[in-house]
This record gives C-alpha cells, sequence and structure tokens, in this order.
C-alpha cells in the first residue's frame, strides 16, 4: 500500500453532491463521529478483473476473540465495507474481515426511520490478512458476479474500521464519517472515482 495517503475531501458542489474515492489512491480513516483526521489505518480500493478490491492498513494492537465466519465479529478489532451495487441506499451489503481472517456478511434493509435489518448469509468474497509490526493488513475480494445489479458509475460504499478493543475502548474509524456512533448512514456513502 502506498506510503502517501490523504483523506478524503468533501464533495465539491455542495448539498447532495457525493465525495468521490478515487481507485488506487491510499486514504486515512478519519474519527467516525467527530470526523478528526486520525493516521491508525489506510484504506485503498481498486476495481480490476472483475473484482471490487478493498485493502486495509491498521497500525493498531489487534484484538478478536472469534474464529467462524458470520459471529457478530464487529464486538471487537475489525475492517468493514458497506456497499450499495446500484447506489440505492435502502440496501446494501456489509462486509467485515477480522484481523484474524474471520469474515462476516450480510444483506442489510434500510429504509431511514427504523434500525437496519440484517440478514446473514454465506460470505460471497475472500479475505486475506496478514499480522504485521503493530497491527495487521486486510484484504477483501468481492467478485462483480456476487453483486446483482452492480453499476460501477451508480455504486457508492463507506470503509470502516473498528479498532482499540483490547484496550478495552472500542474506536470507529470511517473513509467518510457518519459523524454519530454508528456506521449505518447510506447517506454518508461516496462514489467511485477513475484515477
Amino acid at each position: 500500500m502506498d506510503t502517501k495517503a490523504f483523506f478524503l475531501e468533501p464533495a465539491a458542489g455542495g448539498r447532495g453532491s457525493v465525495p468521490r474515492c478515487v481507485q488506487g489512491r491510499t486514504y486515512f480513516l478519519r474519527e467516525n463521529v467527530t470526523g478528526a483526521e486520525d493516521g491508525t489505518c489506510r484504506f485503498s480500493v481498486r476495481l480490476e478483473g472483475g473484482a471490487l478490491h478493498f485493502r486495509f492498513c491498521v497500525n493498531a494492537a489487534p484484538y478478536s476473540p472469534f474464529r467462524e465466519d458470520n459471529e457478530d465479529i464487529w464486538q471487537a478489532d475489525a475492517v468493514e465495507v458497506f456497499l450499495s451495487p446500484d447506489g440505492c441506499p435502502d440496501h446494501y451489503k456489509e462486509l467485515e474481515v477480522s484481523p484474524y481472517g474471520v469474515r462476516f456478511y450480510a444483506d442489510i434493509a434500510c429504509d431511514g426511520r427504523r434500525l437496519p435489518r440484517a440478514d446473514k448469509t454465506a460470505p460471497a468474497f475472500t479475505a486475506a490478512t496478514r499480522l504485521a509490526a503493530g497491527g495487521y493488513e486486510a484484504e477483501i475480494c468481492l467478485p462483480l458476479a456476487a453483486l446483482a445489479g452492480f453499476d460501477a458509475a451508480a455504486m457508492r460504499f463507506n470503509a470502516f474500521c473498528l479498532c482499540g478493543s483490547a484496550a478495552g475502548k472500542q474506536r470507529l474509524l470511517a473513509l467518510c464519517p457518519t459523524l454519530c456512533p454508528t456506521f449505518h448512514k447510506p447517506q454518508r456513502f461516496v462514489a467511485l472515482a477513475e484515477q
């Protein structure tokens, strides 16, 4: 992953504009509730070879007691991607990976009035993780064939990192912060841009 990293910039064009995440560029995730700059997690994404590749580099001691796919791994350290294949905020995919390669996958239904409903399904993606000094790296590979209705121009997503669980205080980081204590805010999803 590139050692030079950027923070995602707000969308130019005012209200209703969507921030754009440039393929192949490395971004730092921000603190989710305040939006403060944070250098703990770097993130990049690319669309290549019929798949989306999401890469995270986390500089925090990893902790996760979970060992089986589709356990509630967000209760410890993990990286996550929420993705709407067609840009519709009413439904999206939730992909998660623990520092040890345990995966979580769910279809999320969100009508904006109630808490989102998650229907866990067998993970439709692969994940590779590697422990590194003081942290870990994770890559999620999601085949486009697993995304009914996928439209690269319309697709919207956000990337997240949960870290610090070993110290008893989980921190929430986001590519485009939701500015509240939950990641489930599809109105904060971003677009994918060419290099």
